[in-house]
């Protein structure tokens, strides 16, 4: 991700002084000493642009390659909400509305192949096509909308870049993600007795389990914190996810929960109607 970040933004900075110097009026009102400090900058993020690009793609390759074999590792809890949000990123970076700051006058200079790219990228969510991939996809707030997918599948058909049926199955993912958030605005986990909720998030947890301290969280969210520090986030003693304890029982009573608030919601959508 950061390397395809780096790349993406010295990709803007480029077009932004490449358009500077094509406009030759505003250009020429600059100083000398602004002007060659504006290319200096230019050729150092020229020079970075294709070395980001070359192990980007390099990193891109690799994961296309894995996800097409072996998707589980992808779908655990503390990976999938992170991998999904990054796709959602990038692919907003490629299709959104400010894809034109990306245009650039010797894409080939820096090995810059965003065609390429968003195949690769499109490529990796059909891969991991999935209810829990689906789900991950729903919880980004920040760059998910129904709106980016059909902008990409038309520039995928629009460039053919993918056939008939890969655009289909892209779509697919937004109609299963919609149909999620659907569901999740009908329903209200607000009023979860509190030994339901993680002790971190406040929220529903779906795979409880016991640190050492005796403090209760959900599985995914610990084992998240765990990749940035091993330590338990309530004494800062050290902390390793073989230490965790599922809470077997707690979790048969969370999902009972969770089922007979799910039945209520339907039955009354089914009585309203």
């Amino acid at each position: 991700t950061f390397l395809l970040d780096e790349s993406l933004e010295s990709l803007k900075r480029i077009h932004e002084v490449e358009e500077a110097m094509d406009n030759r009026e505003e250009w020429n009102r600059q100083s000398q000493e602004e002007q060659q400090s504006r290319q200096r900058h230019m050729a150092n993020d020229e020079r970075h642009c294709k070395s980001y690009l070359t192990l980007a793609s390099e990193t891109l390759d690799m994961f296309h390659y894995l996800t097409a074999d072996v998707k589980a590792p992808f779908l655990r809890g503390e990976i999938v909400d992170r991998l999904a949000a990054m796709l959602n990123y990038n692919l907003q970076q490629l299709v959104g509305s400010k894809c034109n700051q990306l245009k650039v006058k010797a894409a080939d200079k820096y090995g810059w192949e965003p065609k390429r790219l968003l195949s690769q990228l499109i490529d990796i969510y059909i891969h991991l096509f999935s209810p829990k991939f689906f789900e991950a996809i729903s919880n980004d707030e920040r760059s998910y909308s129904k709106e980016l997918f059909e902008k990409a599948a038309a520039r995928l058909d629009k460039s053919k870049i993918k056939c008939r049926y890969e655009i289909e199955q892209f779509l697919r993912i937004s109609s299963e993600v919609e149909q999620i958030r659907r569901t999740n605005n009908e329903l209200d986990f607000s009023d979860a007795p509190e030994e339901f909720k993680d002790a971190l998030m406040d929220t529903l947890m779906e795979d409880p389990v016991i640190l050492p301290s005796g403090n209760v969280v959900d599985r995914s969210v610990i084992v998240r914190h765990l990749l940035n520090s091993h330590t338990d986030p309530f004494n800062r003693q050290p902390l390793t996810e073989e230490e965790l304890v599922s809470a077997t029982e707690l979790k048969l009573r969370i999902d009972n929960w969770r089922k007979s608030k799910l039945n209520s919601s339907r039955s009354s959508s089914l009585n309203s109607k």
